[in-house]
C-alpha cells in the first residue's frame, strides 16, 4: 500500500497536505549511510534545510535533556537489533533555538526474525501540549472557583433538588454538601415575602399570574438571568444577606437542565451601607447646622446636583423646582455677577478653584452671603470635567464681619490680625496709613514684609519667643520694634499682641503703634543726660585737676629744696673758695628752677580753670636737661650716671608740666631707690610702636616685687621701700597725668636688679 501511494502522485500529494497540516513528518534510517532520510515535514520540525542529511548521533544534539537523549538512544538500539517499536515524547531545540515538543514513533520491518527496514513519524504537538495544558488549567481554575470558600456556589436540576453545593455554600449556610444534596429544599432558605417579591417581579416582566410561576424554572424557562439582594436562613437560624445571581443551565440542545445559583455574603457591605445611610444623615443635619450646601456640576453636560440644604438656602422646593445651569446664577446679586463670572473664569483657566464671598437676592427680595469653595476635577488629560463644592449662607458671620471691621478701622493704632504662621489675615487703614500699603497687598503676606525682625516663629523654638509667649500666657504682649514702609524707611514702633483662640485655629490681634515722637523726646531726654553727664565729668575733671596740681606742687617743690639743702650742707662744710663758689652758682640755677617751677605753676593753676592742658612740641632732651638740673645735688652725691637715646622720636606734642613732672619723678624714684651695693644707672630711650611715642625708663636699682606689689604699683600713698622721703605719691600721679592725656604706663621689674618703665604717650 506504501508503495502504492508513493507510485500515485495525486495520492502522495494529498497525503503530504494532510501531515502538513497535522505537523507530521517521516523518518527513515538508512542503515549503509548510518544516516537519516528526513522529508521536508521534519526539516521544517527541527529547522534544517529540505533536503538535509541527518547523521545517525547527530540526532541526540537537538535534544534538551541528556537523560532523554540517552533514552531514545536505548530505544533506538532496540529498534535496529530487535525491531522493538517505540513511541516517545521529547523535548528538543529548533534551530532559532526556540524550545517545541515532539512525538517520535518508531517502526520496523522484520522478516525471518532479521530487521530489514527502520522508519518512523515525527510530530510537531507543541501547539497540542500547549492547548492541553491551557484546557487543564482553566479546568483547575473552574475547580477552584467552584469548590472555593470565598464564593458559594448551588445547582438545581429542573426537579426542583439541589444537584451541587461547594464549600463556600457549605461555610456560609452551615449545611454539609451531603445534607443539601440529599434533603434540602432550595426554597426552605428564602424568606416567604422575598420570594413573593419576586414572583411579583417576574409575573409583570412575562405577563403572567403570580400564584402560577415556579420562580427557578420560569427564569430558565425563559433564558433569563437574574441578580439580586436576598436574605438567606442558614441552618442555626441566623439571617445572612447575600447577593444571588441566578443562571439557567441547558445542554447542547438546548434543553433545561436546571438552574445556577452564585451568592456571596454581603454583610459588611449592607453594613457599611447603613454607615453611610446614617453619615449622609449627620452631614445633612451638620449642613442644617451650618447653613452650608454642596453642590455638583458636570461641566460636560451641564448637569447640576444640589443638596437637599442647597435648596433650603435659596428657597426652593426639592420636589417641584428642577435646577438648571443658569440658576444660580440667577439668584446672584446684580453688582456681583460678573465678579463672580470673572472668579468662574479665572477658575477654569488657572485650574484652580480657591473661593468666593458674593451675595444672592432670593424670590422674595431678601439679601444673603453666601461663601463658595470648591474643586476642580481634571481629567488624564488635564481637563477639567467637574466642579464641585460647597456653599455656605454666611451672612451672620458676615454682618458680623462688618461689625469688627468697623471696630477694627475705628482703632487709633495700626491694626492687623495674623494667623498662626504669622500671615497677615486683616488690616485696617491706619496699617495703610503707617506702612503705605493697600489692604489687598497685605492680604495673605507675611508680617515679616512690616516687621523684618523674626518676632513671630515657630513653636518648638525658644520659651523666650515673643509669639510662643503670647500664645501660651494667654495674656496681651508689648515690646518695641522697627517697621519698615514700602519705601524702606525704618519706623519705630510698639508692637501689643493679644492672642485669639478660634474654631480655626490661633489667630494673634497685633496692635502697631508709631513712636516715632516718643523716641525723638526720649532722643532729646538722652541727650539732656549725655550733657549733664558731660558736665558732671568736667567738674569731676577740674577737682581731679586742682588735686594733681596741690600733688605736683608739693611733689616737685620738695625735691629742688632737698637739693638746697644737701648743696647747702656742702657748702657749709667746705673749706676750698673756689668749690664754695662752685657750689653758690648750682644754688642760683637750683633757685632759678625752683623760680620757674613756681612760676609755671601758678601760670597752669591759672588756666586749670576748665580749660585743656596747653599741649606743645616739646624735646624730650630738654625735659631730662631740666630734670637733671634739679637734681643735681642728688646726682653729684650718688655718682648717678643717666644715658639717654632720644634719636628715633626726638620731640612730643605734650604738655608741659606733665612731661617735666614725669621726668622729674621717674628719675628722681630712680635715684631714690638706688642699691646701695652699685653706682646708679639711669637709661632713657624713645620709640614708635604702632605710630604711638613710647618712652622707657631702666634703672639698675633695688627693683619691685611685682608678684606682692604689681596690683597697687601705682596707687596713692603706696611705698614699696622703707625710705625716709617715700611718700607714695609720685608714681601715682605719673600715672594720673599720663592717663589724662590718652596715654599709658607700665611697669617690668626684678628684685635687687631693677626696674624699667614703659610710656605710651600720645
Amino acid at each position: 500500500m506504501q508503495k502504492a501511494i508513493q507510485e500515485n502522485p495525486k495520492v502522495k500529494h494529498t497525503l503530504e497536505r494532510i501531515n502538513g497540516a497535522a505537523r507530521v513528518g517521516i523518518w527513515e534510517l538508512d542503515f549503509k549511510t548510518k544516516s537519516y532520510i528526513i522529508d521536508n515535514i521534519t526539516c521544517e520540525i527541527i529547522g534544517v534545510p529540505h533536503g538535509h542529511k541527518l547523521g545517525y548521533d547527530d540526532s541526540y544534539g537537538f535534544m534538551k535533556h541528556k537523560s532523554e537523549a540517552k533514552k531514545l538512544a536505548s530505544l533506538m538500539e532496540k529498534l535496529v537489533s530487535k525491531g522493538t517499536g517505540f513511541d516517545i515524547e521529547i523535548e528538543i531545540f529548533h534551530k532559532t533555538k526556540d524550545l517545541i515538543l515532539v512525538r517520535k514513533i518508531g517502526l520496523a520491518d522484520v522478516e525471518d526474525g532479521v530487521v530489514k527496514r527502520v522508519y518512523g513519524i515525527f510530530q510537531d504537538i507543541t501547539r497540542i501540549k500547549q492547548a492541553e495544558r491551557e484546557l487543564q488549567a482553566t479546568n483547575s481554575e473552574l475547580n477552584s472557583i467552584i469548590n472555593s470558600s470565598a464564593v458559594a456556589i448551588v445547582s438545581i436540576n429542573r426537579d426542583n433538588n439541589i444537584k451541587h453545593f461547594n464549600s463556600g455554600a457549605e461555610k456560609l449556610l452551615g449545611y454539609t454538601a451531603k445534607e443539601a444534596i440529599a434533603s434540602l429544599d432550595p426554597q426552605s432558605l428564602l424568606l416567604p415575602e422575598q420570594v413573593y417579591d419576586f414572583k411579583l417581579d417576574l409575573a409583570k416582566l412575562y405577563n403572567k399570574n403570580p400564584d402560577e410561576i415556579l420562580p427557578f424554572k420560569e427564569l430558565a424557562k425563559q433564558n433569563k438571568s437574574d441578580t439580586r439582594e436576598w436574605t438567606f436562613r442558614k441552618k442555626n437560624g441566623d439571617l445572612v444577606p447575600v447577593e444571588l445571581s441566578l443562571t439557567p443551565l441547558k445542554n447542547e440542545e438546548d434543553k433545561h437542565l436546571g438552574i445556577l445559583g452564585i451568592f456571596y455574603d454581603i454583610t459588611d457591605r449592607k453594613k457599611a451601607e447603613t454607615e453611610l445611610i446614617q453619615k449622609n444623615q449627620i452631614l445633612n443635619y451638620a449642613e442644617q447646622i451650618t447653613m452650608m450646601g454642596n453642590w455638583r456640576w458636570n461641566m460636560i453636560t451641564t448637569e447640576i446636583n444640589w443638596s437637599d440644604n442647597m435648596y433650603s438656602i435659596f428657597g426652593r422646593d426639592r420636589e417641584k423646582d428642577d435646577v438648571v445651569f443658569d440658576t444660580y446664577f440667577n439668584y446672584i446679586h446684580p453688582e456681583d455677577r460678573e465678579k463672580v463670572a470673572n472668579f468662574i473664569t479665572k477658575t477654569v483657566s488657572d485650574k484652580k478653584f480657591t473661593d468666593v464671598l458674593h451675595r444672592i437676592v432670593l424670590d422674595n427680595g431678601t439679601v444673603r452671603t453666601v461663601h463658595l469653595l470648591g474643586e476642580l476635577v481634571l481629567n488624564d488629560f488635564g481637563e477639567p470635567t467637574h466642579m464641585i463644592g460647597t456653599c455656605q449662607d454666611v451672612t451672620q458671620l458676615r454682618m458680623a464681619e462688618i461689625k469688627f471691621r468697623g471696630l477694627l478701622e475705628s482703632a487709633p493704632d495700626a491694626m492687623i490680625i495674623v494667623d498662626e504662621n504669622g500671615i497677615i489675615q486683616i488690616s485696617n487703614k491706619q496699617t495703610q496709613k503707617l506702612f503705605g500699603y493697600t489692604s489687598l497687598e497685605l492680604d495673605k503676606k507675611p508680617v515679616e514684609l512690616l516687621i523684618p525682625e523674626k518676632f513671630m516663629h515657630t513653636y518648638e523654638t525658644s520659651n523666650n519667643n515673643f509669639f510662643t509667649t503670647a500664645k501660651y500666657n494667654g495674656l496681651e504682649k508689648s515690646e518695641e520694634f522697627y517697621g519698615v514702609n514700602n519705601k524702606g524707611v525704618k519706623i519705630p514702633i510698639q508692637i501689643n499682641l493679644s492672642p485669639l483662640e478660634t474654631e480655626e485655629g490661633l489667630l494673634i490681634s497685633v496692635a502697631i503703634r508709631d513712636i516715632t515722637e516718643q523716641k525723638q523726646a526720649e532722643y532729646k531726654i538722652l541727650k539732656s543726660k549725655e550733657r549733664l553727664e558731660v558736665l558732671t565729668d568736667n567738674l569731676l575733671n577740674k577737682n581731679r585737676q586742682l588735686a594733681d596740681f596741690a600733688h605736683i606742687t608739693s611733689h616737685n617743690l620738695r625735691a629742688p629744696v632737698s637739693n638746697l639743702n644737701s648743696l647747702l650742707g656742702f657748702y657749709n662744710t667746705s673749706e676750698d673758695e673756689e668749690d664754695k663758689a662752685v657750689l653758690f652758682e648750682k644754688f642760683e640755677i637750683v633757685v632759678g628752677h625752683l623760680t620757674e617751677t613756681l612760676d609755671t605753676l601758678v601760670e597752669a593753676l591759672k588756666t586749670s580753670n576748665g580749660a585743656p592742658t596747653e599741649l606743645k612740641k616739646l624735646k624730650f632732651e630738654d625735659a631730662l636737661l631740666k630734670t637733671t638740673e634739679i637734681l643735681t645735688g642728688e646726682i653729684h652725691e650718688t655718682g648717678a650716671i643717666i644715658k639717654s637715646d632720644f634719636t628715633n622720636v626726638p620731640t612730643i606734642l605734650y604738655s608741659k608740666v606733665y612731661l617735666e613732672s614725669i621726668f622729674l619723678n621717674l628719675v628722681s624714684n630712680a635715684l631714690k631707690y638706688r642699691s646701695p651695693d652699685r653706682t646708679p644707672e639711669i637709661t632713657l630711650k624713645s620709640f614708635l610702636v604702632r605710630n604711638r611715642v613710647t618712652l622707657t625708663i631702666e634703672d639698675n636699682g633695688l627693683g619691685i616685687d611685682l608678684e606682692r606689689h604689681g596690683h597697687k604699683l601705682f596707687g596713692l600713698n603706696k611705698v614699696f621701700h622703707r625710705h625716709p622721703q617715700a611718700k607714695g605719691i609720685g608714681l601715682f600721679m605719673t600715672k594720673v597725668q599720663i592717663e589724662s592725656l590718652g596715654g599709658t604706663i607700665t611697669a617690668e621689674s626684678t628684685v635687687n636688679k631693677g626696674t624699667t618703665f614703659i610710656l605710651t604717650l600720645n
